[in-house]
């Protein structure tokens, strides 16, 4: 979906690991010689540390790695030093940075060792204050029968969150799509044609600005084509259809880790209130006050039945996806595509599904 954060190989990455492991060692179609091919550890040892000390970031190390040559027995030694900074873990905790104190992360490498990681913009850290952590994670250490245990202390990378113009592998509504131009849109929404065929819907005027049927679409910009406009009609919808596989049915609400599932659409009523997710604005709302309208559209004469609102808009969020709440998921209602001083306007899923014979998915 979407581009990797740069993070340190840690919990997450242990967890999985883990996992794949009990599933590898009970299964009896893979075989001790092939565990190789599921799993790749670095070699362990006294010289772990020494491919580090070129990094920038490192603060300093302690303790040591254990000679373990079998990828089955580097599992179980970060099993066990898992364990050490778990039980830390209450210690340390109120010295993560949303408490007020320096680190920013802590965890155990697939190197074989456990990191802590302090915020990038404190500029020394001094020994007492390495003396200290090692400490609380030295006997936890002890507790489980492990001494001198290894510990590298860095300087964290700051986490940027994936945004609307990230690179996205599933295709999702919300999200910033372009031209060959250039020129940036919002995606829709996914859908699927009549005969199960999936793509996305995104703007009809940004499809005919393209060059119509057969236009190459991109996201998030030219470097990446995601598609070519299979279907424009521009009779009850300012909308598009681009044929594509690697969609899948949700919206883009505030950021990366708010994505919501499409739980069902159909119009939406006067008065109701309806919100809009695109690449300019962002989450914007407002109420319907006026539907099943004709008006007269720069690229396509009259357009029928439209929809009138009042949500902020601007350039580049034509295409977004026009919803309402149910609860933590969606109901797609249509396809925002402009605006003037005072009202925005968008195309009802109904017109959506006359003009291009598509409907979104579901959850």
């Amino acid at each position: 979906m979407k581009s990797m954060l740069k993070i340190s190989l840690g919990i997450m990455i242990i967890s999985i690991l883990l996992t794949g492991f009990a599933w590898a060692v009970s299964s009896d179609s893979i075989q001790d010689e092939s565990f190789e091919e599921y799993y790749y550890f670095p070699d362990y040892g006294s010289s772990t540390f020494d491919s580090l000390k070129e990094d920038s970031k490192l603060i300093e190390s302690r303790g040591t790695v254990p000679v373990i040559t079998e990828d089955k027995e580097k599992m179980e030694w970060l099993d066990t030093i898992w364990e050490c900074i778990n039980n830390s873990g209450k210690e340390l905790h109120p010295y993560m940075k949303e408490n007020g104190g320096p680190l920013i992360g802590f965890g155990v490498d697939y190197g074989g060792y456990i990191f802590v990681e302090f915020d990038e913009e404190i500029k020394d850290v001094d020994k007492y204050t390495i003396d200290k952590f090692y400490n609380i994670i030295n006997a936890n250490a002890k507790k489980v029968e492990i001494f001198d245990v290894p510990v590298v202390f860095t300087k964290g990378e700051k986490v940027y969150l994936d945004s609307r113009t990230s690179i996205w592998n599933n295709l999702i509504g919300g999200i910033q799509i372009v031209r060959s131009t250039g020129t940036p849109s919002t995606l829709s929404f996914a859908a699927e044609d009549s005969s199960g065929t999936k793509g996305f819907v995104i703007s009809g005027h940004a499809a005919f600005n393209a060059g119509g049927v057969g236009a190459s679409i991109y996201q998030p910009t030219t470097a990446t084509k995601v598609g070519e406009v299979n279907y424009l009609t521009g009779h009850f919808a300012d909308a598009a259809w681009v044929e594509a596989s690697n969609v899948e049915d949700n919206i883009y609400y505030t950021d990366v880790d708010d994505v919501r599932d499409v739980r069902s659409y159909y119009d939406p009523s006067l008065g109701s209130k309806v919100y809009k997710s695109g690449i300019a604005t962002g989450l914007t709302s407002g109420y319907v006050n006026k539907r099943y309208f004709s008006v007269t559209h720069p690229n396509f004469g009259t357009l029928y039945d439209q929809f009138r609102a009042d949500y902020d808009s601007a350039g580049g969020d034509s295409g977004a996806p026009i919803f309402s709440k149910y609860g933590d998921q969606v109901i797609i209602h249509g396809v925002h595509w402009g605006s003037t001083d005072t009202n925005t306007y968008f195309s009802p899923i109904s017109g959506v599904e006359l003009d291009l014979d598509v409907t979104p998915l579901t959850s």
